[in-house]
């Protein structure tokens, strides 16, 4: 559902179990980019006020949770997460080549964000 494949590995010398993820980003990431280049998409998301920001792999998800505690379902993360979408270095995450701004919304949270993109 997630596209995401989780492998089991246990240890018996040392009875521990970890845990590896992987997922295919790339279909994710293509889409992304399609999206932020056709700007009709992000005029009338901006005319209708209703707008997707970007679209976060699982996988990303799984990995900012694990090494930062970066939690994407907790609202008091939402300003480190605006920061990393603003980031050049994230920007295949963004489906708008728009900035998001410092206009103060109700949330900080933009108007749509997919975090459980497959």
């Amino acid at each position: 559902m997630t596209g995401m494949t989780v492998w089991f590995h246990y240890d018996e010398m040392t009875d521990q179990v970890h845990l590896e993820y992987e997922q295919d980003a790339e279909p994710i990431i293509e889409l992304n980019k399609k999206l932020a280049n056709d700007n009709e998409v992000t005029r009338e998301g901006f005319k209708n006020e209703f707008y997707q920001v970007a679209s976060i792999p699982v996988g990303l998800q799984m990995k900012w949770l694990i090494d930062e505690g970066l939690d994407i379902y907790d609202d008091n993360a939402w300003p480190q997460i605006k920061a990393k979408l603003n980031d050049p270095q994230y920007k295949y995450l963004r489906t708008t080549n728009a900035r998001w701004g410092k206009r103060e919304f109700k949330s900080s949270k933009p108007q749509e964000i997919i975090v459980g993109s497959n």
